[in-house]
């Protein structure tokens, strides 16, 4: 009886082991399927022979194609890489990388169960406090083309049901090239042609045996096993691979013993001049990268393969006259003023106002003599100054009606800061009454603080960054550091501070309305011809026509009679000019942005470590606006005639007084005299002032300014 009991309870257990166990490989199974939908995509194995760097073309003119070929790209993520084909790797190499990385390749279908079980062992007793490890040479295949290096167990299923998904679908010949083609080797080496030329001289089919692991021994740590700057670790790991060579039998005890005793020589290490690049293209370039992960998801590793490999086509939106007009400029290192601290840096950008297309660009003053350096007019960020305050002042108070051309405001200061009067003119100074055109032309600060407090900072942080998509601008998060300020907004004293490349968009939006982003590019194709990415000439409505035309006429009156009144460009090629000028917090940096009926520019200068510029006369910025934009407009001549803005039929002239902003009576022309007299607004129908000035009108009758005054 006792016995039957025993067995009866024996089986119960037995079958709630059994059901244990069941549910938990049906609730493993469970938890596994979606990984099996991961898959790598068989493009990123592209046969060497077909491996090619993206090509980059321009517009025979500005405009639409015919395209014709311009350079060569290089992507950011630079490579030294010498693509090898499967036959022309001798068999120790292959031999060494296997017996190290992965000796049982030949065997399993892309994952070593052993190896595999092993590592999650360490990870699960460890609590995910190491690295999961265990990875096959199909395994670091997939990590090298992908880019995802995270050290998670998720990672690492996905890597793993990729690597079964690829063995299934190429051989072992292709893993195997593609691996010894792309794996990192130190020095700036990726793949075993580039190493064996950059450490020994030679094409891979001319290694030794011992040259073949030392190449095998650097994949493990590149940094800590390269051959040039550590030696004795590469030779120690170097003597545990042709060890382990021998005892897989890939190698004899002679060859083992003959190997040991050859040094490893280096050859002298190669220091080849960096080739000429293009601003244009660097940034053509990068774009195309940064486009390929946020449209494509791709990672950036695969997004650099593909530029460096793939056989891209890219077709740019250069215009090269304008291009090459820039670039001999700022090669001239003698068009640019020195200081006291030395020659400031500068960096200038040119597109059509009327589609955000950039047409030219310089990152730097001087010969441009390597890749990707610094470059000053798409990456550095620095704060706008008064450049900033009609895109986040004036024109959004104008579109929500809170002001017109001779809206009134006070010049004093809004407030006191630590005892003093803020915020201060650039000039000191302080007027008393003045309208939005001359508040606009001389950049008092003090008037553009109080419409930015009309407006509402939050409202003008927001036009800024999501309408005219500032995107360097911080927003508020919580009490860190931010652009939404008044400061910011309106003064321009950015936190971080904006790039010569978005500040220019912006101002796209006062030549029609519509705000136009950026682009360097129309269209990326694949090797075989696909479109792969395009650039849509899709302007984003913000300002009526009309509204535009009265910003650009406001505009204008910075260049008559403003702060870039000695521009000559319109003397000199009799071509309307409309900008604005800007300079920050201790004269740290100076600006201009400017535009033409046919070309908008931006220009900034300043030291690389903030410094500031009193010691250097004016706003060169100005100079070299002129001197550039001039020889551009040029290019044009032939052309059908453009040098004058298109105006708005419903926007119109009025004589108003500047003391009050109304329509101007003879007796304003009296008082005011030559020195400040009635000037020509320009209002929308139906929003132009429809009084007289009541501080003048009586003037005839009465000379004591307050009986005048009372008579308003």
């Amino acid at each position: 009886m006792k016995q039957r009991k025993k067995k009866k309870r024996g089986l119960i257990i037995l079958c709630a082991l059994l059901l244990l166990m069941i549910t938990g490989v049906a609730a493993l199974v469970i938890y596994l399927i979606p990984y099996s939908q991961y898959t790598l995509d068989l493009s990123l194995l592209q046969p060497v022979e077909e491996q090619r760097p993206a090509r980059l073309y321009a517009p025979d003119s500005a405009g639409d194609a015919p395209y014709h070929f311009v350079a060569e790209g290089v992507p950011r993520d630079m490579r030294r890489q010498i693509p090898v084909t499967y036959e022309q790797i001798p068999p120790k190499l292959i031999q060494a990388f296997v017996a190290i990385e992965d000796k049982r390749f030949y065997e399993h279908r892309g994952v070593d169960l052993r190896r595999t079980l092993h590592a999650a062992w360490q990870y699960v007793t460890r609590q995910g406090n190491a690295a999961f490890g265990g990875s096959t040479i199909t395994q670091q295949l997939i990590k090298n083309l992908t880019g995802d290096t995270d050290r998670t167990a998720d990672r690492k299923l996905k890597e793993i049901f990729m690597a079964l998904d690829l063995e299934r679908k190429v051989d072992k010949e292709t893993i195997l090239t593609s691996y010894l083609n792309v794996i990192n080797l130190g020095g700036g080496c990726y793949g075993i042609g580039a190493a064996a030329d950059a450490y020994f001289g030679k094409t891979v089919d001319a290694l030794t045996l011992g040259e073949c692991a030392a190449l095998a021994a650097i994949t493990n740590q590149p940094t800590l096993y390269n051959p040039r700057t550590h030696p004795d670790n590469n030779q120690k790991r170097r003597e545990l691979i042709l060890g382990e060579m021998r005892s897989q039998g890939y190698i004899t005890s002679a060859e083992y013993e003959e190997a040991l005793s050859q040094s490893v020589i280096l050859c002298e290490e190669k220091r080849e001049s960096p080739p000429m690049t293009s601003w244009y293209t660097e940034m053509v370039m990068s774009d195309v990268q940064a486009d390929l992960q946020s449209r494509c998801g791709y990672s950036r590793e695969q997004a650099a393969r593909l530029l460096s490999g793939g056989g891209l086509t890219i077709e740019t939106v250069m215009d090269e006259k304008l291009q090459e007009i820039l670039t001999e400029y700022y090669e001239e290192q003698t068009n640019f003023p020195v200081g006291l601290h030395g020659r400031p840096q500068s960096g200038m950008i040119i597109m059509d106002p009327e589609n955000g297309k950039i047409l030219a660009v310089a990152g730097a003053i001087g010969k441009k003599n390597a890749y990707y350096l610094q470059n000053y007019a798409t990456d550095t960020k620095r704060p706008a100054g008064s450049v900033i305050k009609p895109l986040g002042v004036y024109a959004p108070a104008l579109k929500e009606g809170l002001l017109t051309w001779g809206t009134v405001f006070e010049d004093a200061p809004a407030e006191e800061k630590n005892g003093r009067p803020w915020p201060k003119n650039a000039d000191g100074l302080y007027r008393g009454r003045v309208t939005v055109s001359d508040s606009i032309a001389h950049s008092l600060n003090t008037v553009a603080v109080t419409v930015a407090q009309r407006l509402g900072v939050a409202h003008a942080f927001d036009f800024l960054r999501n309408t005219l998509h500032m995107e360097s601008l911080i927003p508020p998060d919580g009490g860190h550091a931010n652009d939404c300020t008044l400061s910011s907004v309106a003064l321009g004293q950015q936190n971080g501070g904006v790039t010569v490349r978005e500040l220019t968009a912006a101002y796209t939006v006062f030549m029609s309305g519509r705000f136009y982003a950026p682009i360097s590019y129309s269209r990326v194709l694949d090797r075989e011809g696909r479109v792969l990415l395009e650039n849509k000439i899709q302007g984003e409505p913000v300002l009526t026509a009309a509204e535009a035309d009265m910003m650009t006429r406001l505009l204008e009156e910075v260049t008559e009679r403003g702060t870039a009144a000695g521009l000559y460009l319109k003397e000199r090629e009799g071509v309307d000019v409309a900008g604005k000028t800007g300079t920050t917090q201790n004269n740290c940096d100076r600006w201009f942005v400017g535009y033409t009926p046919r070309l908008l520019a931006g220009v900034w200068m300043g030291y690389d470590y903030p410094m500031p510029m009193d010691d250097l006369k004016g706003n060169p910025c100005l100079g070299i606006f002129d001197e550039v934009m001039g020889g551009c407009e040029r290019v044009y001549e032939g052309k059908p005639p453009k040098k004058a803005f298109d105006r708005h039929p419903s926007v119109i002239p009025v004589r108003i007084c500047p003391l009050s902003g109304e329509i101007a009576t003879p007796e304003c022309y009296e008082a005011m005299g030559l020195l400040n007299p009635p000037q020509t607004g320009w209002y929308e129908e139906g929003t132009e002032p429809k009084d007289c000035c009541h501080l003048h009108f009586s003037f005839w009758r009465d000379s004591d300014p307050l009986i005048a005054e009372n008579h308003g």
